[in-house]
């Protein structure tokens, strides 16, 4: 349990993130950012598991011999990464920028 507390203070403090949510396979939430809601939370992984779900049977169609590990999204201002596991679901969001502008 400690490696996983040193790995979240490590991702708190890494510029431009905004924020994180660790899930289990149903969605439930089972760790957040302390400054993020708890409904900012769920949003989060209600929409990260769908689309986890949705991706990773794009994969397996694709070539079933593949499984898809890590997902990442990149919108007009943030950034969001999915790790998965057999059993839980880590979300990360970060702030984003173009390259050139300030």
């Amino acid at each position: 349990m400690a490696q996983v507390e040193e790995t979240l203070e490590r991702i708190k403090v890494q510029p431009g993130v905004e924020g994180y949510v660790i899930c289990d396979m149903q969605g439930q939430v089972l760790r957040r950012f302390p400054t993020m809601s708890q409904e900012t939370a769920e949003m989060y992984a209600a929409s990260m598991m769908h689309l986890a779900h949705k991706a990773r049977g794009v994969v397996r169609d694709l070539n079933p011999k593949s499984e898809l590990n890590y997902l990442r999204i990149r919108a007009k201002r943030h950034e969001v990464m999915v790790a998965f596991d057999k059993e839980f679901l880590a979300i990360v969001i970060q702030r984003w920028q173009p390259a050139g502008t300030s």
